[in-house]
């Protein structure tokens, strides 16, 4: 469990850094599959343990550090600010693990131990900001509101009004604790290149596997 632990603390925060970062396509794949491997081994672990000889004091002590750790990095991958936009499924992808590593202990091991009220104040503050971080760009966040407009997911009206809205509402990676601009989501909501609906459908993919494992 520490070895998969120290595994994602390097990744987030030194290969994933956009201030450094360098991995080519091939590592950004690899990553992308081996996260889920990463958080399936941590999950074993955590069983482990808790069935196992280990005293419920140290299984405690190790759950609410990793619990600390995801919290930690989950705040530093909203933090990063021009991330690039060919990685944005790695980047995607590390958040959806350290959400799943929180909910699983939450869900198995929180009321067991009976510190359900201690665990919001044992993770790093973060920064109160009523918008809503983003793990994707721009580009692809105005394709992916496009689409739900055009599906019939949200009232009409006009586009303006919209536009205006996401760019209140949201932060994506590149832009830090910025606006969007209305001007530039404007453009990129109406021409579309194939690279954004790519990422978005990927996106999408993702949602509609997980939606059929809820209900399967």
């Amino acid at each position: 469990m520490n070895a998969e632990m120290n595994t994602l603390r390097t990744l987030i925060l030194q290969q994933m850094d956009p201030a450094y970062f360098n991995l080519d396509e091939q590592q950004v794949l690899y990553w992308i599959a081996e996260l889920p491997v990463i958080k399936e081994k941590i999950f074993k672990s955590m069983q482990e343990e808790m069935l196992g000889a280990t005293p419920n004091s140290l299984v405690e002590r190790h759950l609410k550090q990793i619990q600390y750790d995801c919290g930690f990095l989950t705040d530093a991958l909203f933090k990063y600010q021009k991330v690039p936009v060919s990685c944005m499924e790695l980047y995607a992808a590390a958040g959806d693990c350290l959400e799943q590593l929180l909910e699983h202990i939450e869900l198995r091991y929180v009321g067991f131990f009976n510190w359900a009220k201690e665990t919001t104040a044992s993770l790093p503050k973060v920064e109160s900001n009523p918008r809503i971080r983003v793990l994707f760009s721009v580009d692809a966040l105005a394709y992916f509101f496009k689409l739900m407009n055009k599906a019939g997911g949200l009232d009409a009206g006009p586009v303006t009004q919209l536009i205006l809205a996401i760019s209140k509402n949201f932060i994506t990676p590149g832009i830090g604790d910025g606006y969007i601009s209305p001007n530039s989501l404007t453009t990129k909501y109406k021409q579309v290149v194939q690279n954004t609906a790519i990422r978005v459908r990927v996106l999408l993919v993702r949602m509609l596997k997980l939606l059929d494992e809820e209900f399967n």
